[in-house]
C-alpha cells in the first residue's frame, strides 16, 4: 500500500534523548538533557503538593504561577528544592553536586547546585518541562516577523478602513 513507514532505529531513539547545549539567563552554557515529566515523577523529584503548579507551568510555558496559592515558608522551600533537583537531574555538564550537609566542608573542585543562580535554575526547569523551547521559538518567529518593520517608518496617519460594499 501507499503508506510505507520505516521503523525508528535504536540510534534515532537515542539521539532524541541526547544532551543539548542550553544558554541560561546568566549567559552561562550548560549541556542538559530533557528526560520528560515521567522521569521527574518516577524519581520523586516533584512533590505531590506542587504537581498542580508544575502541570500549569507545562501548559502555559511559563514559570509556575504562585499568585493563586498561599506562599508559606514550606511551599517556597519546596519550590527551591524542586528547582535544585531538576537542575541536578538535567545538567550533564558542568556536573552539579548536591549541597553538602551543614558542617561538612565544600570541595572547591565541585560546582554545587546552590552556586547556580536561581533564574538559571528556573530557566532549566522551564526548558525541562517544555515551556522555554516554545517561548524561544515564539520569540524567534516574532523577531523575524518584525525585523523588516522599522518603528513608525512610513506611517504618517492612521490607517483608514475600506468602504463597505452595499448589497
Amino acid at each position: 500500500m501507499g503508506n510505507t513507514r520505516k521503523v525508528t532505529s535504536k540510534a534515532q531513539w537515542r539521539k532524541a534523548n541526547e544532551s543539548h547545549e542550553l544558554e541560561v539567563p546568566s549567559g552561562n552554557v550548560a549541556l542538559v538533557r530533557r528526560p520528560g515529566m515521567q522521569a521527574f515523577l518516577a524519581e520523586g523529584i516533584i512533590p505531590n503538593s506542587l504537581l498542580p503548579l508544575v502541570e500549569e507551568a507545562m501548559k502555559s510555558g511559563a514559570a509556575p504561577d504562585l499568585s493563586g496559592i498561599e506562599l508559606t515558608v514550606e511551599r517556597i522551600q519546596e519550590m527551591m528544592r524542586l528547582y535544585d533537583s531538576v537542575a541536578l537531574y538535567c545538567v550533564v555538564q558542568p556536573e552539579l553536586t548536591e549541597v553538602p550537609p551543614e558542617g561538612e566542608l565544600r570541595d572547591e573542585a565541585n560546582l554545587y547546585v546552590d552556586d547556580v543562580e536561581l533564574d538559571d535554575k528556573i530557566f532549566i526547569f522551564q526548558w525541562a518541562v517544555g515551556g522555554t523551547s516554545d517561548l524561544a521559538k515564539f520569540r524567534e518567529e516574532q523577531d523575524a516577523a518584525l525585523a523588516s518593520v522599522r518603528a513608525g517608518a512610513g506611517v504618517a496617519t492612521k490607517a483608514k478602513r475600506a468602504p463597505r460594499s452595499k448589497q
